[in-house]
């Protein structure tokens, strides 16, 4: 490795375009060779947290300690370059190139540089799918050890170390300026849409003949409406479905032949009106029953063999799938009884219980959106359906219903859901993912990464949320670095608990 001064033609070619945060602190580890300066870089791709004696003019540095962060997945740099570039105010560079890592995610290089002044230090990291140039700052070579200026005092921080980081699943955010809309939270759960839904209960008693129902569907079928589900022989008796078609049958005869007497005058045509009332009363009946038509009739008479005239063919009144089947070839069935439950899920509705002090704002949503038990999917509502008159007074809620597409039937009835009502109004100002949210002692905190190794526990003053990011009124600012995956380890760390404590550096 050496260190060899370029054209500044050349420097200001590469180095053109480059910019990151930056945050340097005096202190940091006791090495040998004395104290160390620990500075962290973020660009939007790496993070470089580094730690560095100070450097003295034809001296050969102790090592450094450069770690190399993907801010994708927060995991080190296992294979790759990193070059130190130190540019001179005349734009000419000083040069120091590695070409690995000493171990995972740890460059130590050990550069000189042979005159004193001050120094414009970019670092280029090159590996697999990363090409980054983050521009670090300033840095001062001085003419001798005695010139270098003594440490300040470092303040007082939680420690985390980046090895520790890198074994444990952990993610950091920057705090963004963004408009935020207002919402409100509430639970509830997914329902059938109107129609969509239907209950299948036997009209009457009697059997379902084995040969005749052999093919019946079975749960998880798709269904067409008026599709055949079971076919049934009723039982016999008063009342039943069969007294009841024969009834018809026998009435409808008489009503032919009262029509032929009274046109020869043989009877006075109130007999006529007498039967044709007492057939439209037992027509009545056997509607009830389920008789749609005569033609039904006709296509049942071959479902089965024997007499099947009063056999009966219960149908689907809606297309969609068989959720439930309570019955099978060759059983017995009691009036009443349901034996199928169809649905059709390609829509459904999400009922969602607002909280009483939501209640005014409901007339400003303008969108919902939900999560469903087991999964981090975000759904939208296609449309707001409904919202409630009345305020449950045991509940203090008011119901409110959402109808949401459902094609790849993700979405089961019965299942519990999160939804969050977006309001027409917003509010602009410094926002975190709401992963960085963390409740202790019933307050929200955030937990800021104000250098590599480096934490600070922040109490928060929120604002309104969108379910994704939340508006921070106090306690964060934007460019700061919060913790979203991690926080509890790094909650540890400032217990000084004994699994999180810090062991130093090993490099």
């Amino acid at each position: 490795m050496t260190v060899r001064l370029l054209s500044l033609a050349l420097t200001v070619l590469i180095l053109a375009g480059c910019g990151a945060e930056s945050t340097e602190q005096s202190g940091g580890h006791e090495h040998a060779d004395g104290i160390t300066l620990s500075t962290t870089e973020w660009s939007e791709e790496t993070e470089l947290f580094f730690e560095r004696p100070q450097m003295v003019a034809s001296h050969k540095s102790a090592p450094w300690a450069i770690h190399v962060t993907r801010l994708d997945g927060h995991q080190p740099l296992t294979e790759g370059r990193l070059t130190l570039r130190f540019r001179r105010p005349d734009g000419a560079a000083y040069v120091h190139e590695l070409d690995a890592p000493s171990e995972p995610g740890i460059f130590t290089p050990q550069p000189t540089i042979p005159e004193a002044g001050t120094f414009r230090l970019f670092m280029i990291v090159e590996g697999t799918r990363l090409q980054d140039t983050v521009e670090i700052g300033n840095l001062t070579v001085y003419e001798s050890a005695s010139a270098t200026p003594s440490p300040e005092a470092g303040s007082a921080e939680i420690s985390y170390l980046k090895e520790q980081q890198w074994e444990t699943e952990f993610g950091v955010a920057r705090a963004r300026e963004r408009s935020v809309q207002q919402s409100i939270e509430a639970s509830g759960t997914i329902e059938p849409v109107p129609g969509q839904y239907a209950k299948i209960s036997a009209p009457v008693s009697g059997l379902t003949p084995a040969e005749a129902n052999l093919d019946m569907p079975a749960p998880g079928d798709g269904i067409r409406k008026g599709e055949t589900l079971a076919v049934l022989s009723p039982s016999g008796g008063e009342g039943s479905y069969a007294d009841v078609k024969g009834r018809v049958e026998r009435l409808k005869r008489e009503v032919r032949r009262a029509k032929r007497l009274v046109k020869a005058e043989a009877i006075p045509e109130k007999q006529l009106v007498e039967a044709r009332h007492e057939l439209e009363l037992a027509q009545a009946a056997l509607k009830s029953m389920g008789e749609a038509s005569e033609t039904t009739t006709s296509q049942m008479s071959n479902t089965s063999g024997g007499d099947s005239d009063f056999n009966y063919q219960l149908r689907s009144p809606i297309g969609g799938q068989v959720h439930e089947r309570h019955l099978a070839p060759g059983s017995r069935v009691e009036v009443g009884e349901v034996l199928y439950t169809i649905v059709d899920p390609s829509r459904v509705r999400v009922h969602v219980r607002v909280p009483a002090e939501h209640a005014a704002d409901l007339q400003h949503v303008s969108e919902g959106m939900f999560t469903v038990e087991g999964s981090e999917v975000l759904h939208r509502a296609s449309r707001i359906v409904s919202s409630g008159a009345v305020i449950d007074t045991d509940t203090r809620t008011l119901p409110v219903r959402l109808e949401a597409s459902n094609p790849d039937g993700r979405l089961k009835i019965g299942m519990m859901a999160n939804a969050r009502l977006l309001l027409e109004n917003s509010e602009a100002g410094v926002t975190i993912p709401n992963a960085a949210i963390q409740m202790e002692d019933g307050e929200p905190v955030a937990y800021v990464q104000t250098g590599g190794e480096s934490f600070e526990r922040r109490p928060l003053q929120l604002g309104p949320t969108n379910g994704k990011h939340t508006l921070v009124k106090r306690g964060v600012q934007a460019g700061e670095h919060v913790v979203t995956a991690g926080a509890y380890q790094v909650y540890l760390a400032s217990l000084g608990s004994s699994e999180t404590a810090g062991h130093g550096h090993t490099h």
